[in-house]
């Protein structure tokens, strides 16, 4: 990972490199450093050596992010991901990160959120899909999770899990018959398996 950073940073500022880059390259090593030696206070320490002259930096946002939610504050981990993410509109990166301390802090509507934002970024995404179905799932909202459930089988038709999700959320829902099919799908992909035999029961 630390290698991929300083690849990045030395990448975005070829062919040109000042002395705050080259410092921000040292700052981020040093950061690594800290971090492998389960130091993470000193390694935001020294993160935020530069936050005068990076702080509007992509990289130096993401590094706090991270550096924030291994130190157990979620606030700061969470506010840091979305100013990366605003400097970066486009990218996916910040907001997988983001979902960490959301879930850490149980914050589920904003977990939702942020995969929603994911979405919006790239529509196909497996596991933005997958978690807003079971988060759904387990609110209780069937008719939501089925949508998102549906969603992936389109583009995963023999995911076993995810119809098994879909045939109990259909299920659930108070469509038995759509709910029987998926679950028959399932024993065609899988012969004998136990969870879709007990979906079926009651859907006939």
């Amino acid at each position: 990972m630390r290698n991929i950073v300083l690849a990045v940073i030395a990448a975005l500022s070829a062919p040109s490199w000042s002395a705050a880059q080259g410092r921000l390259q040292d700052v981020i090593a040093s950061s690594y450093a800290a971090e492998a030696g389960r130091d993470i206070a000193g390694a935001m320490k020294v993160m935020r050596s530069v936050e005068e002259t990076e702080g509007d930096s992509y990289i130096y946002r993401l590094r706090m992010g991270w550096l924030a939610y291994l130190g157990g504050m979620w606030n700061e981990s969470i506010a840091q991901y979305q100013n990366a993410a605003k400097i970066a509109p486009e990218a996916i990166e910040p907001l997988q990160g983001l979902l960490l301390p959301l879930a850490a802090a149980g914050k589920t509507a904003e977990i939702s959120r942020a995969h929603e934002m994911v979405l919006a970024i790239d529509p196909n995404n497996y596991k933005s899909l997958s978690q807003l179905a079971w988060i759904n799932y387990q609110a209780k909202d069937y008719k939501k999770a089925v949508k998102y459930y549906a969603r992936i089988i389109k583009l995963y038709p023999t995911d076993v899990e995810m119809l098994l999700g879909l045939g109990y959320s259909l299920k659930l829902e108070g469509d038995r018959g759509g709910s029987e099919r998926v679950f028959k799908q399932v024993l065609m992909l899988s012969p004998k398996n136990a969870r879709a035999l007990e979906g079926l029961k009651g859907t006939a």
